[in-house]
């Protein structure tokens, strides 16, 4: 009974931030730190999500976990369900919408379209009919257009041609947003290169990081940018609670190949680092055989051409339009490789 009423106090005054995605890396390091902060946010997720894995990440950072894991208020809500998403953004003054569908198979276009636009248009419509304070969406470098002769920057011009589902769905889902300052939403985009994080093992870091563990001595030619979780959610809540508006933000912090990225996640646990390097030409020849191996068995195609894409190119993006703008100092970037590595090592298998 007194549990019953701790909550509905807390609800009625300290939660008036909402976060989306807060079972994803980005979602469950945002209620870390805001917890952290004494505050007690509202936490979207879907109805079968795990909320465990979010305690375990807090588990990585402070003996304190559980404390700051009973602030959080969670709640069971599909972003497509308007009427049900109505009832908590009603009563929030301030929202991290980081909930996104992330895959680089074409199969999931029309879903990610779905989740990643429709579900942005929702939050977006119903933050201006309740007047919402400050809105901070997290998009993707992969909603940036491209630049042959300088780094990539804010201002580079979207380019239909050859994207990939996924980032056609963000690009999308960002058109809403900014539809929504046209409309009187004050707030601001973020657009994180790739994020280095523990807790999300099954994509972006996690995955090479499994590969690796694996032994793989094969490395794509190309090279990414990189930001840490920690980061990326301590400058979204500094963005969030500034007087910023109605801006969009590259979040990277540092440059690496993959090549690199592998051999130091190889040495940390222990393993060859790669050393073939796999050319366009024969990546595109595995997907071929990965297609046509998972039809005769009738499972998911993994690989693709839009992986292939991504892990041969060799982006380099300019953040200092946020370095000009906010006071941050940026973890090193291979310390937090080699965190994600150790954690993986010795706290996978927890809880």
């Amino acid at each position: 009974m007194e549990r019953h009423i701790f909550n509905a106090l807390k609800f009625i005054f300290m939660s008036k931030i909402l976060v989306t995605g807060g079972t994803g890396l980005v979602g469950s390091h945002l209620l870390y730190f805001l917890t952290k902060q004494g505050l007690c946010p509202i936490a979207i997720k879907r109805k079968n999500s795990d909320i465990k894995n979010v305690k375990k990440i807090f588990s990585y950072y402070t003996d304190d976990y559980e404390a700051l894991f009973q602030k959080i208020i969670w709640k069971d809500c599909d972003i497509l369900d308007v009427v049900y998403l109505e009832e908590i953004v009603k009563n929030v003054t301030h929202i991290y919408h980081a909930a996104a569908i992330i895959s680089f198979n074409n199969a999931d276009k029309d879903k990610m379209i779905e989740i990643n636009s429709i579900g942005t248009a929702n939050i977006v419509d119903l933050s201006l009919k309740h007047k919402i304070k400050r809105l901070c969406f997290v998009s993707s470098i992969a909603t940036l257009g491209s630049s042959h002769e300088k780094a990539v920057d804010e201002s580079c011009i979207w380019d239909w041609s050859n994207q990939s589902g996924y980032a056609i769905s963000k690009y999308l889902a960002e058109m809403e947003v900014w539809r929504g300052f046209a409309e009187g939403l004050s707030g601001v985009i973020v657009n994180p290169s790739l994020i280095l994080g523990a807790g999300s093992w099954a994509s972006g870091i996690g995955t090479i990081i499994q590969k690796a563990s694996l032994g793989m001595p094969f490395y794509p030619p190309g090279s990414c940018g990189v930001i840490d979780v920690r980061d990326l959610a301590q400058i979204m809540i500094q963005l969030l609670n500034s007087d910023i508006s109605n801006e969009r933000f590259i979040i990277n912090s540092d440059h690496i190949e993959y090549k690199d990225l592998m051999s130091i996640v190889a040495k940390k646990l222990n393993k060859k680092v790669p050393h073939i390097k796999l050319s366009k030409i024969f990546m595109k020849m595995l997907i071929g055989l990965d297609v046509l191996i998972n039809k005769i068995r009738g499972k998911r195609i993994e690989l693709s051409t839009d992986a292939v894409k991504y892990t041969t190119a060799n982006i380099l993006l300019d953040s200092n339009k946020i370095n000009s703008m906010i006071e941050f100092k940026y973890r090193k970037m291979e310390e937090s490789i080699i965190k994600c590595v150790e954690l993986y090592k010795t706290r996978n298998h927890e809880f």
